[in-house]
């Protein structure tokens, strides 16, 4: 048994290897829960972090088959000690799925020791019952179920990234710039699924995009100058000039009502805005539920354009219930803002930044090749830049034995939030759960800050917040 375990020898902590315990901690530190146990009750402690690591689990028990019950303990934040659970009582289904839960058996693992396992192995659920583990350890089983069996690791198989989050939030200070991060999340996170074209997409649901200025095309934006113009002129055009049932400039600016009668949108929700700074009505459609809904075979894209008015910017929203990310999203948000731009002018405002929120957010097959080319060149395998997080930023010090953290505004001024303490990972929690953080490269700083600083206290050194 000197090579046991065979797996993450270096992460479990052995005890006695002629004990038929093994206890699981789940996310719960290990050192908690096996410093109050006597190493001889055990045979090994460890976390199980991921319904994935019950294979290495099982392997560790099918080299040491003394082991008999599994004490479950701990925080099962992932649900990975519910699998285990559901695999000793329900096994797996034909693709080797734990019936009930997410995770998969390995495919080295044969159908008999499975069942061997699941006959033998006793799961003693002491979740938000820890102090019932000395108690549980008392009545052992000695005898092996068989004689040791190694298996090795199985070729890591590399999982799609596709995920059931919603609502992803990009930002960017041009429309190249935000674009390329739009279409990173989308080849990245997408769902494989099919369209009303015969053709496959990758989706994500509700991705929302904030534009600070048009910039240039860039390099990589699959649009020209010429598109462009092509664009703004059915854009802005009539429909009987193209071709076409509609534009969106005719939708905006002469809007079609019952009589015959037609709406000015834009010029409605300027004369709003001219007059209340703080009204919420200026807004326009894009959608007509009667012809769209029933008559129209290409309905519009964009739906909705909204205006506010914030620190003296026009802020601009648009709704698009279907978004092709890697075709359309460049130039419609050009055109959006080109409207924007009209509507600050009209209304004696500064353009503000350009929100779009895509429903259906999606890059159709044909175009994923192009799309992982154009990342692979300008986008990944790159230090994300820093950049200014609108909520604020934070000094750190360390003051009177403490780390004390302070919330400033933008302009430096200190807002009311302030923190001490001593330990980092508290601060920093703290410190999210507060929502003053509104990027991720702002919350990784403040970790590395806060890790240094916490360093530096213990050591006695001098602490200098470095420049992020």
């Amino acid at each position: 048994m000197n090579d046991w375990p065979v797996f993450y020898k270096d992460e479990l902590k052995i005890g006695n290897l002629k004990s038929s315990f093994g206890i699981c901690t789940l996310w719960t530190k290990k050192e908690i829960i096996y410093s109050k146990i006597p190493e001889e009750k055990y045979a090994a402690c460890g976390n199980l972090y991921t319904v994935q690591g019950i294979n290495p689990m099982l392997k560790n028990i099918l080299a040491n088959p003394g082991i008999r019950k599994i004490i479950l303990c701990g925080a099962d934040l992932t649900k990975s000690g519910e699998a285990l659970i559901n695999f000793i009582r329900h096994g797996i289904d034909e693709n080797r799925k734990i019936v009930g839960s997410s995770g998969f058996i390995d495919d080295n693992i044969p159908d008999g020791l499975i069942e061997k396992l699941r006959s033998n192995i006793e799961i003693l659920d002491l979740r938000g019952k820890e102090n019932e583990i000395i108690e549980a350890l008392k009545d052992e089983e000695p005898a092996p179920f068989m004689e040791p069996v190694i298996i090795s690791e199985v070729d890591t198989i590399i999982a799609e990234t596709c995920t059931e989050e919603t609502a992803f939030r990009v930002s960017g200070k041009t429309i190249a710039g935000a674009w390329l991060k739009m279409l990173d999340i989308v080849m990245k996170f997408g769902g494989k699924k099919s369209t009303e074209y015969n053709m496959m997409q990758k989706e994500i649901l509700n991705l929302t995009a904030v534009v600070e200025d048009d910039g240039g095309l860039g390099e990589w934006l699959p649009i020209t100058e010429e598109d462009l113009e092509n664009y703004y002129s059915n854009f802005f055009g009539k429909a009987e000039d193209f071709g076409v049932t509609y534009t969106y400039g005719e939708r905006l600016y002469s809007y079609p009502l019952q009589a015959g009668n037609r709406f000015n949108q834009i010029d409605y929700a300027v004369s709003y805005l001219r007059k209340n700074r703080d009204t919420r009505r200026a807004i326009a459609f894009v959608w007509n539920v009667e012809l769209d809904s029933f008559i129209g075979n290409e309905p519009p894209c964009i739906t909705q354009i909204s205006w506010s008015v914030k620190n003296g910017k026009l802020y601009q929203t648009a709704i698009i219930r279907s978004n092709d990310i890697f075709r359309a999203w460049p130039i419609n948000a050009f055109g959006l803002r080109k409207i924007q731009k009209e509507v600050s002018e009209k209304a004696c405002l500064e353009p503000g930044p350009l929100t779009t929120v895509s429903i259906s957010a999606h890059v159709y097959e044909n175009n994923w090749k192009e799309a992982e080319r154009i990342l692979g060149r300008f986008y990944r395998n790159r230090q994300m830049l820093l950049e200014e997080d609108r909520n604020g930023y934070f000094v750190i010090r360390i003051e009177d034995g403490e780390i004390a953290v302070e919330h400033r505004v933008p302009d430096g001024r200190k807002s009311p939030y302030e923190f001490r303490g001593k330990k980092a990972q508290v601060l920093y929690k703290q410190i999210l759960n507060e929502n003053l953080a509104s990027r991720i490269d702002h919350a990784a700083y403040l970790g590395y800050e806060l890790a240094r600083a916490e360093a530096a206290l213990k050591e006695g050194k001098q602490f200098v917040q470095d420049q992020a």
